[in-house]
């Protein structure tokens, strides 16, 4: 579909449609970029499951880590990932990428 960014996860199956670039699924080894606007042919260059593109939800992205993204992804990624829980978008761009890992790179562990 033009316009829009298509992803596949191969450990599940599923296609995802979205109307914008979701930087955080990409980071994710699991998930490519099955078609982007950019690039219409890109779906008919590599096909799709047709159930699970039917089965495409709108909203949030499913089977996303709810986990922080790597350390090696880019500063994008952190910044996405750092509005995606909660930040203002103008403060997660003013901070370094260091400070978006300290902030937001280690889950809530309970070791005790």
């Amino acid at each position: 579909m033009p316009g829009m960014w298509v992803y596949h996860n191969r450990n599940t199956g599923e296609t995802v449609e979205l109307p914008k670039r979701n930087q955080i699924i990409e980071c994710w080894p699991q998930w490519t970029i099955v078609s982007r606007p950019d690039e219409p042919d890109a779906a008919a260059a590599t096909p799709a499951p047709e159930p699970a593109a039917a089965q495409a939800p709108v909203g949030p992205t499913p089977d996303v880590p709810s986990g922080p993204p790597p350390e090696s992804a880019s500063k994008a990624v952190w910044v996405a990932y750092a509005v995606s829980r909660g930040m203002a978008e103008r403060d997660a761009n003013a901070l370094r990428k260091a400070a978006l890992i300290e902030e937001f790179g280690r889950e809530d562990d309970d070791d005790g």
